[in-house]
């Protein structure tokens, strides 16, 4: 069987799965910012298979990490700037 959905779903700027963090109702990032990498709050929307929406927190110019749960480990303690 197949099925098809439609929604509202915009275009707009996706990231892969792996790039975002869940950390309960925030969803983070790993920045790029002077040579290294800073955790950074953002907005989600949809997911899709490997792929999640972007709603805020993030322009088309930032560079951020392909894998966020490798950058954090269990003691880290995660400061976003907002």
């Amino acid at each position: 069987m197949k099925a098809s959905i439609v929604t509202n779903i915009k275009n707009g700027e996706w990231l892969p799965v792996d790039a975002v963090l869940s950390l309960g109702l925030n969803k983070i990032v790993f920045l790029r910012e002077d040579g290294g990498f800073k955790a950074h709050k953002i907005i989600t929307g949809a997911t899709s298979t490997n792929t999640i929406q972007v709603i805020s927190g993030l322009s088309p110019e930032d560079e951020v990490a392909a894998n966020a749960q490798f950058l954090m480990d269990s003691e880290s303690f995660i400061k976003t700037n907002q």
